[in-house]
């Protein structure tokens, strides 16, 4: 197997862990609000953080400009984009910040294309436009269908939002220009959860008593530390440090068509596991996606 078919294969899994994190999230936050939750995952993330990185012996780069990128990496990639996205959910709806989200791989393809040159094929060009036009009916269809109204939010909310999704492609950048520089994928995917860690405690304590935390944690069921330790293991440190193992391979702009699969598995997790109801404009834009995601990775035969 080659390192492109297995980076494929990474970014497929990468794809499933991350659908699945709607799901999980949402029902582990019956128990934990979000800074609380956020937290406790970064926790995990750096309990596991520090004997991963010693016992797979991965060292930190010597040069200093190395060092600030993997430092700054880890300050804007999970801690800065999560804070602005968890402010503008509370200043938007929720369809309004899923339609401003499905831009985030239109914006990592462009970024690949300015900074390291990444060449976009016609099947890619094709590919791309059917699989956000499915984007798009998956997030809008319920509108269209149900006619509600006023429901792109508030200005503030969906500037956030925005920012939100550019600071998360910001931070992808930087993690595949860190990796060039010689950084180990899994060194710049771990940083960001110890980093994380650091800043998301204090601003827990600012709003809840130390007391009053360790009394929900202590209280809340077990169900509940399975929804985070699924987040800090499996969508936080497997995840992001596969996902920059398969960048290292391929050009950043084919990473991002699987962004486009992560609603599909979304979907069945919340049917067969939250009992909830699949629309027809959902179906459709999930065919659409595919479509345009198979069309988009076919490539000419040499």
């Amino acid at each position: 197997m080659n390192r492109r078919t297995t980076a494929y294969l990474y970014l497929l899994l990468v794809s499933v862990i991350w659908g699945a994190a709607s799901p999980v999230v949402k029902h582990t936050l019956q128990w934990f609000n979000p800074w609380l939750f956020l937290t406790y995952r970064f926790f995990m993330s750096t309990l596991i953080a520090f004997p991963y990185l010693t016992a797979a012996g991965v060292k930190f780069p010597k040069k200093a400009s190395v060092q600030w990128l993997i430092l700054l990496t880890g300050i804007i990639s999970a801690p800065l984009s999560l804070f602005l996205f968890f402010e503008a959910l509370n200043k938007t709806t929720a369809l309004s910040g899923s339609l401003i989200t499905a831009a985030g791989p239109l914006l990592l393809i462009l970024g690949g294309m300015a900074f390291f040159r990444d060449r976009i094929t016609k099947n890619e060009k094709l590919g791309i436009g059917i699989a956000l036009l499915g984007t798009i009916l998956t997030v809008v269809g319920p509108l269209i269908m149900n006619g509600h109204s006023d429901t792109l939010g508030k200005l503030e909310g969906n500037g956030l939002m925005l920012l939100a999704v550019i600071t998360d492609i910001i931070g992808a950048l930087m993690s595949k220009e860190a990796v060039r520089r010689g950084a180990a994928p899994t060194l710049v995917a771990q940083v960001q959860f110890i980093v994380g860690f650091a800043i998301y405690l204090p601003i827990l304590f600012l709003m809840q008593a130390p007391e009053s935390v360790w009394q929900i944690l202590t209280s809340a069921p077990l169900e509940a530390h399975l929804g985070v330790v699924f987040m800090a293991v499996l969508s936080g440190t497997v995840a992001y440090t596969i996902r920059n193992i398969a960048v290292k391979s391929i050009e950043v702009s084919e990473s991002a068509l699987y962004s486009y699969l992560q609603p599909l598995w979304a979907a069945i997790l919340a049917v067969l596991w939250l009992r909830e109801t699949i629309t027809p404009s959902y179906i459709i834009g999930g065919v659409v996606i595919a479509i345009g995601v198979f069309i988009a990775e076919q490539k000419k035969r040499r």
